[in-house]
């Protein structure tokens, strides 16, 4: 829904009352499409027999439901990025009274080390749901597309392919995209554009379990992730992008099982499209504006979304009735205490809030310290959080207690002005620093500011029973903002920095934390703040030091990883040409090697550099390489080699087939070198040109370039590197060796075969490492 600032409050007070009906979405439909993607088919990397697999059994059932159904076969390709692809589209129109189209986006692809439950049944499952009870719609205003894209997982290759499909780019008009990045609750919006604001008022008021808020595009612009929602963006078309974020921890590895998915996860999703789609049958998809809308929802039950004009006259009102307010109680006080007194307490309380955040940082490094591993919290971080709350409470509740040290005069009010009069200036504050800095997330900060200032500027600032009831009323706008929010960013944030090669800082928990708690502590303290004191302040302090003790214990005691929430490793194997051993390397974000029987020997710390290729290195904190014997023969053979002078300069043709599918084929030329043309696009990645091919056809693939100065002598040095993601021969659907453990981790292995074109093929295989 739209709103004016006059009614924005009244909403948000009104909210839980305004839940819709659900729509009819079956979720054991839903069930059984991804445990048949995920299940009895598994993991689908683009090029192999599963990957087809799948690809035939969504056509079948989109033909089930009445939709006209193509595939769309191409050679894709991203140059940003030097990586192509042979992809195959799945498009399936079902026509409407109009030629312009909605369309539904997902992919089917998963990568090789994972089943693809979560990344991205849940999305093709969602979408083939969906896609059957729009077919049942009565007078459909809008086409159909169920679009569900390939080689999503190699570069978003299969939506680079997409747009450039004539019917699709002439036709779609708007869109939903459903990812996954876990495999739970919650479902949010956390993505939208270009002009969002018209198709976001649908979410608004169409959404059935509304979950999202335009703080996450600030979130997600600033995280390595993309999506085939990036792609259409760029074409211009306006959409919708869904995401289960919940239980991260199964993201691209062998625990994203159908069995882990939610169940409410994939209703609230699918409950959502429908409901969505359904409103835009009544809606025009073809209009278009510049609108940019700040959006969220109130406790999952209403979404509301508001434009650019709405957002800056909220922005101003709020400073205005901040600093109006601020200015109010602020004389109010220095009338009653003075102006010494006021400092005084203005110092104290910053000393306290750079104690909290300093003692809450230091119990997280403490706790890193007691234990054997960097990230002792990974697999139970409500422990970590719960004890950061303690602490962090423990400490200013000790910082308040030793202000009964200081001189009779020099003690202020215990009054609720007292919170606001130090709070507002950081509110105001951090207001106008996010209103340039992230202004998708500035609502955060506007509206409970708007709702302190009007409520503070009309209640007498010597009425202390009126300014707790303000104060409460403020708590439960800030909360209903942060509370939630807070937690579900505490969650995502350890997963995602699971992702990342870097020690999470110590310092990031305490820091989401404390500022949830600045926005919700001085409401909270002015709402209970009595001119009286404590009977018995020591019983507070005896249970707040035993709240301090028992969650650092519980944190303490926590399992670091789990089956369920394990470690990410990474192996990686590199077979040079001509070396009589191949090279190993395991890393990860903890110390330690951890191998099982049968690994190879002689591992050392740190990583070892690879002369034939520049990115053989493992960006990971804690690396170990050792020796081995070679790798099992290459899964792909060079067929042909050939340069030729070509004017001034010289041209070269490289002929590849594979031996196996869901392979990367890369061309690299020597430092220095780069083509004047190449039929596969390439970068140049740290000095060295590279080509990247994803699941060349079993026919092969032939790379084509041409150099302005260079002689076929010096493009001999050029290698071809083949990486599968699997080792032919290891056991197991993952194919990786049985001395990689696998009960509290998961790992992703990449296996590279380096090559030499112009050398002759050997002249008998080696046998197979296990």
């Amino acid at each position: 829904m739209r709103l004016r600032p006059a009614v924005l409050l009244l909403c948000l007070a009104f909210a839980a009352g305004c839940s819709r009906e659900p729509e009819v979405f079956s979720i054991r439909n839903a069930r059984a499409h991804v445990d048949m993607l995920a299940g009895t088919i598994g993991s689908r990397p683009t090029g192999t027999d599963a990957n087809a697999r799948a690809r035939a059994y969504i056509i079948d059932q989109l033909r089930i439901f009445g939709y006209q159904v193509r595939v769309q076969e191409s050679d894709a390709s991203r140059p940003e990025l030097g990586r192509t692809a042979r992809v195959a589209n799945i498009i399936a129109v079902l026509p409407g009274a109009r030629q312009e189209a909605f369309g539904l986006l997902s992919h089917y692809d998963s990568r090789g080390d994972t089943p693809g439950a979560g990344d991205n049944a849940f999305g093709v499952a969602v979408s083939l749901e969906a896609a059957r009870l729009i077919a049942a719609l009565p007078d459909r205003q809008w086409a159909t597309y169920v679009l569900v894209t390939d080689a999503e997982e190699e570069g978003l290759l299969g939506a680079a392919a997409l747009m450039t499909d004539p019917q699709v780019s002439g036709r779609l008009s708007a869109y939903i995209n459903i990812e996954s990045t876990g495999s739970g609750n919650p479902v949010p919006l956390f993505e939208t554009g270009p002009g969002n604001g018209w198709l976001v008022s649908h979410w608004a008021k169409g959404g059935t379990h509304p979950r999202g808020g335009s703080y996450a595009i600030e979130i997600y612009q600033r995280l390595p992730n993309d999506t085939d929602f990036s792609i259409l963006e760029r074409h211009e078309v306006p959409g919708l992008n869904f995401a289960a974020v919940g239980d991260s921890y199964t993201y691209h590895t062998a625990r994203d099982t159908p069995e882990r998915l939610s169940p409410r996860a994939l209703r609230d999703a699918g409950e959502n499209v429908i409901a969505i789609v359904k409103r835009l049958q009544h809606a025009d998809i073809t209009a278009r504006d510049e609108r940019t809308a700040t959006y969220f929802d109130i406790g999952g039950t209403v979404g509301i979304s508001y434009g650019a004009g709405v957002a800056w006259v909220t922005s101003a009102l709020a400073v205005i009735l901040g600093v109006l307010a601020w200015s109010r109680i602020t004389r109010f006080l220095i009338r009653e205490e003075g102006v010494g007194t006021w400092l005084l307490g203005l110092v104290w309380m910053i000393l306290a809030v750079v104690l909290t955040v300093a003692a809450m940082i230091a119990a997280a490094a403490a706790l890193r310290a007691a234990r054997e591993v960097y990230h002792p919290w990974y697999a139970r971080p409500d422990r970590l959080f719960l004890m950061l709350v303690a602490v962090g409470t423990a400490v200013a509740w000790m910082v308040a207690r030793f202000g009964r040290w200081l001189p009779a005069r020099a003690k202020g009010l215990r009054h609720p002005a007292v919170a606001w009069t130090y709070t507002l200036p950081a509110w105001i504050l951090l207001t106008l620093f996010m209103l340039w800095a992230a202004p998708s997330a500035a609502y955060l900060w506007v509206l409970p500011l708007l709702t302190a200032g009007a409520l503070l500027l009309i209640s007498p600032p010597s009425n202390g029973p009126v300014l707790r009831i303000a104060s409460l009323l403020i708590l439960a706008v800030s909360a209903t903002f942060w509370l939630r929010d807070t937690v579900d960013i505490l969650h995502f944030v350890v997963a995602v920095f699971a992702r990342l090669p870097i020690i999470t800082p110590v310092y990031v928990y305490p820091a989401v934390i404390a500022v949830a708690g600045l926005m919700i502590a001085p409401a909270l303290f002015a709402a209970v703040v009595r001119q009286q004191r404590l009977v018995r302040p020591s019983l507070a302090t005896g249970l707040v030091l035993a709240a301090v003790a028992l969650t650092w214990l519980f944190a303490w005691l926590a399992p670091a990883y789990t089956y369920e929430q394990p470690l990410r490793r990474y192996a990686r194997a590199i077979q040079e040409p001509g070396a009589s051993e191949s090279i190993w390397k395991v890393g990860s974000l903890e110390p330690g090697l951890d191998l099982g029987p049968g690994a190879p020997g002689g591992w050392t710390p740190g990583d070892r550099d690879v002369q034939s290729i520049p990115w053989g290195r493992l960006a990971q904190p804690f690396v170990f390489s050792t020796t081995a014997p070679p790798l099992p023969p290459s899964p792909a053979s060079v067929t042909g080699f050939a340069t030729a002078p070509l004017g001034s300069g010289s041209s070269v043709t490289i002929s590849v087939v594979p031996k196996e599918a869901a392979l990367s084929v890369s061309f690299v030329l020597p430092a220095g070198i780069t083509p004047t043309s190449s039929n596969f696009p390439g970068v140049v990645r740290l000095g060295r040109w590279t080509a990247t091919f994803y699941a060349p056809p079993p026919e092969g693939i032939a790379w084509e370039a041409s150099f302005a100065s260079e002689t076929p002598d010096a493009l001999k040095a050029t290698r071809v590197a083949i990486t599968s993601s699997g080792l032919p021969g290891a056991p197991g659907w993952q194919r990786i060796p049985v001395w990689l453990p696998q009960e509290r981790m998961v790992w992703n292995g990449w296996f590279t075969w380096v090559l030499d074109p112009s050398a002759p093929p050997p002249l008998e295989p080696v046998p197979p490492l296990r």
